[in-house]
C-alpha cells in the first residue's frame, strides 16, 4: 500500500499554472492552493500572523499523500515584514531563510528522536519556463531504532513572499523522494508564480 500511494505521486504532474486568486494576505494564499495537488491532498491552513508576535510569519498549510499512507508536505507563506524581496532562488536572502529552516530540523531533532544521518547536494526546482524557483536541501534523518526518513526543506521567494516547502517520506529507493519532491514542489510554484510575460514580437520586416 506504502509503495502505491507514493507512487502515484510521481505521476501526477503538476497543476496548470492558473495563479492563485484573491487577496494577498499568506492565509489567502495558502488557503487558495487547490485541494488536491500532484497527488497530495490540502489539511488545515494555519495563520500565523494571529498569533502574540505572529507578524510576518505569514501561513502554512499541510498535504498529505491522496492515496493515504506515510508522507507530509508542508508549504508555508511569508515575508517577515519585508517588501524587498526579489522572486528567485538565488539571493542572499533566500541563502539564510534555508540555512535557518534546515537548523530548525535539526534543533527539534532530540525531541523528535532523530540526528540528521546525511546532507544531500543541494538542487534547485524552476518553475514553468525555466523560471528561478525554489533551492532544496535533501536531508537523511536517522530515528531512533534505525528507521530512515528522506526530509528535504526547499526555499525561494515568490511574489514577493518566502515560499518554504518541507516534505518528509519514508527512504526509498535513489531518487523516488527528489522525485516527489519535485513534482509537487513544481506544482506548487505553477499556482503561486505569476504568468510568464509573452516573449517580445519579433520587429516586422518592410519589402523594399
Amino acid at each position: 500500500m506504502r509503495v502505491w500511494a507514493l507512487g502515484l505521486l510521481l505521476l501526477a504532474g503538476p497543476a496548470a499554472g492558473q495563479g492563485v486568486k484573491g487577496p494577498a494576505t499568506a492565509d489567502a494564499v495558502a488557503g487558495g492552493l487547490p485541494a488536491d495537488l500532484a497527488g497530495w491532498r490540502r489539511g488545515a491552513v494555519t495563520d500565523f500572523t494571529q498569533r502574540p508576535g505572529g507578524a510576518g510569519l505569514g501561513a502554512a498549510v499541510e498535504y498529505r499523500p491522496a492515496p493515504g499512507g506515510p508522507g507530509i508536505a508542508t508549504v508555508y507563506l511569508y515575508d517577515r515584514g519585508r517588501t524587498d524581496l526579489r522572486d528567485g532562488a538565488a539571493s542572499p536572502e533566500v541563502e539564510a531563510e534555508l540555512r535557518g529552516a534546515v537548523g530548525e530540523v535539526e534543533a527539534v531533532a532530540p525531541l523528535r528522536r532523530y540526528r540528521v544521518a546525511e546532507r544531500g547536494t543541494p538542487v534547485d526546482l524552476r518553475g514553468a519556463g525555466g523560471r528561478e524557483g525554489l533551492r532544496c536541501q535533501p536531508l537523511v534523518l536517522a530515528f531512533e531504532g534505525g528507521t530512515l526518513a528522506d526530509s528535504t526543506v526547499c526555499l525561494g521567494v515568490v511574489a514577493g513572499r518566502f515560499v518554504k516547502l518541507r516534505m518528509t517520506l519514508p527512504a526509498a529507493a535513489e531518487d523516488f523522494s527528489a522525485k516527489a519532491v519535485a513534482a509537487f514542489g513544481q506544482a506548487v510554484l505553477a499556482e503561486l508564480q505569476p504568468p510568464a510575460p509573452p516573449p517580445p514580437a519579433a520587429p516586422s520586416r518592410r519589402r523594399g
